[in-house]
């Protein structure tokens, strides 16, 4: 029989867990879980409070995700106008006001998927049916848009062969890290590379690898001088800009949470031509609505009575544990939410002040070296030896995006590329494909 009480005490122990770990740059959600998963601390909770846990958890990270997006991804001066708009808040002494921005999105993400959740209750159902006969034209439609967006740049200058390669050079590197990334997907999970008994987490390695290690290891190459931080108050923005991110954070949102395998970038990026946000406000507030509806709303989908869908690697783990059935259980989810996203938001607001006045000091070579030996080691724990190789190879390919600079959301090929092979039944031509 499930309780109130242990609801509300695994939910605010996976907040705790959640806010501990989920500043650090280069750590996934899915990462933290399958690492607490392989070294047995998750046998501790019983399995009809784990979704909570993991509830928990996956909101702290949804909101806790601004930290190191904006404190600990930033480069030279010089490629301000390239930079993802939060990075421009940090070299201009406003990062604390980035925080704020998004915070106001995730709070709105929260809420939604809240006050909406009868509503999803039937609409829901009722797009997977929908959609479900076609889902792999679907998702091969999006693929190709996401290429299609990322328009030709330079190419003004040289002759006519120069000028076509400086245009088309970053959108060759891109299909190129998507083939590469595909490539390596199915081959850590359609072959025997991968112990049996880290099937749960066969795309640990790769997340780490293509997104983790490469963001961590720019961070120690790169030389780093942050400005001084202010410490903010309130964030500049208005009602209209808050309204046109909401917007675009929730379309994008819920595109990723609904669809399998499309993940927040994606949706985002489609949320973006839909809507035509402008202004690094809106578009910091649209990231905390589309981060918190993307990754909270596709697990929320697990505790649809009578849906029950699985969506997102948290929800692939979690449900193997233990697979929510009623009612009840579904209006726990909804109370946790709340609780943990308030809890949630106060941490990463108290956080990013305490990071923003002494971040001047931190060592960003000293954190990246740590960082470095603390990835390897989950990879290791977790997946073996074969999957630190995995993740090597996977490390070389997300450097590659930064080589070419592309898309860093290509190598998502890992596992969008599997998951297609698999409905389309080409898997074994993947495999002779690599030679197997």
């Amino acid at each position: 029989m499930i309780e109130f009480t242990g609801v509300i005490s695994y939910g605010l122990l996976g907040v705790l867990v959640g806010s501990a770990l989920s500043w650090l740059p280069g750590l996934h959600i899915f990462n933290i879980l399958a690492f607490l998963v392989a070294i047995g601390l998750t046998n501790a909770i019983p399995d009809v409070y784990f979704p909570y846990f993991s509830l928990g958890a996956l909101i702290s990270y949804s909101y806790l995700y601004i930290i190191p997006t904006t404190y600990f991804s930033v480069a030279e001066e010089s490629t301000v106008l390239l930079l993802f708009p939060t990075q421009r808040y940090l070299l201009s002494g406003r990062a604390d006001e980035a925080v704020l921005l998004y915070i106001i999105g995730a709070i709105i993400g929260s809420l939604y998927l809240t006050l909406f959740s009868p509503l999803l209750l039937y609409l829901v159902p009722i797009m997977y049916n929908i959609y479900n006969s076609f889902i792999s034209y679907l998702i091969i439609g999006i693929v190709v848009f996401w290429f299609m967006a990322e328009w030709p740049r330079k190419g003004d200058r040289g002759s006519p062969a120069r000028r076509l390669w400086d245009a088309y050079q970053q959108i060759i590197g891109g299909v190129l890290v998507f083939i590469m990334a595909g490539l390596l997907g199915i081959i850590a999970n359609y072959t025997s590379i991968l112990p049996p008994q880290a099937g749960y987490a066969r795309l640990t390695p790769l997340f780490i690898g293509c997104f983790g290690m490469p963001w961590v290891l720019q961070n120690f190459i790169m030389k780093r001088k942050v400005p001084k931080q202010e410490i903010f108050l309130k964030a500049e923005t208005s009602i209209s800009r808050v309204a046109w991110g909401a917007a675009s954070g929730l379309i994008g949102g819920t595109i990723a949470a609904v669809f399998p395998i499309i993940t927040g970038g994606m949706g985002g990026l489609i949320a973006g031509h839909m809507t035509s946000t402008r202004g690094d406000d809106a578009f910091v507030i649209s990231q905390g609505v589309n981060r918190v509806v993307y990754y909270v709303g596709a697990f929320y989908l697990l505790f649809l009575p009578f849906s029950r869908l699985v969506r997102g690697a948290t929800a692939w783990i979690t449900q193997a544990i233990y697979m929510p059935k009623t009612w009840l259980e579904f209006y726990y989810a909804i109370f946790i939410i709340l609780l943990a996203s308030g809890i949630a938001a106060l941490f990463t607001i108290f956080l990013s002040k305490f990071i923003a006045s002494s971040i001047h000091r931190i060592s960003y070579k000293a954190l990246s070296i740590g960082l470095v030996t603390y990835l390897t080691l989950i990879t290791y724990v977790i997946t073996g030896f074969n999957g630190v190789l995995l993740m090597i190879i996977a490390t070389f390919i997300g450097l590659a995006t930064i080589l070419f600079n592309t898309r860093r959301s290509y190598p998502l090929a890992v596992l969008i590329v599997p998951v297609l092979a698999s409905w389309t039944g080409t898997v074994e031509f993947w495999l002779k494909l690599i030679g197997r």
